[in-house]
């Protein structure tokens, strides 16, 4: 990493503490403001995702690939799905951590681009094959129903 990179990963890495791990709790359980605001209805969760992709942007701005900045977002994504189910997307926010995940990935990115890159396509293009398996099998039992409806109605 170039001195002027490695100065801007330390305030990122610095950031993504503070949402995700910066707090010990109970059980050394580690947390941060991302799992706190996260109680804060609506609110929280914009605050949280804008810093979210804050460091995405960042990530961009220090030359990540598409598929490793894909992969950072798909880490907010996710996070944000399971944050749709009351209380335990709350929880899953203390867990979870995608700032702490994405400063993973983005140091990887810096260590070893082409490595990291590699790596970053594979987890993306998983994800889309796993999302078109989903998809097939919701098709696949809307058709089951289907036939089950039509056949109660003869």
């Amino acid at each position: 990493m170039k001195p002027d990179e490695r100065e801007k990963f330390q305030r990122l890495k610095i950031l993504s503490e503070v949402m995700d791990s910066k707090f010990v709790g109970p059980m050394g359980i580690r947390f941060g403001l991302d799992g706190i605001l996260g109680f804060v209805p609506f609110i929280g969760d914009i605050i949280t995702s804008l810093v979210s992709f804050a460091i995405v942007v960042s990530a961009a701005q220090m030359g990540a690939t598409p598929s490793t900045l894909t992969r950072m977002a798909l880490n907010i994504l996710f996070e944000n799905l399971i944050d749709m189910i009351p209380v335990l997307g709350s929880l899953f926010d203390f867990w979870w951590q995608s700032n702490n995940r994405n400063m993973q990935i983005l140091e990887q990115h810096l260590e070893n681009p082409e490595k990291a890159s590699v790596t970053s396509r594979v987890v993306v293009l998983l994800v889309i094959f796993a999302v078109f398996v989903v998809l097939f099998l919701f098709l696949y039992l809307s058709w089951m129903m289907l036939q089950v409806f039509i056949g109660l109605l003869s």
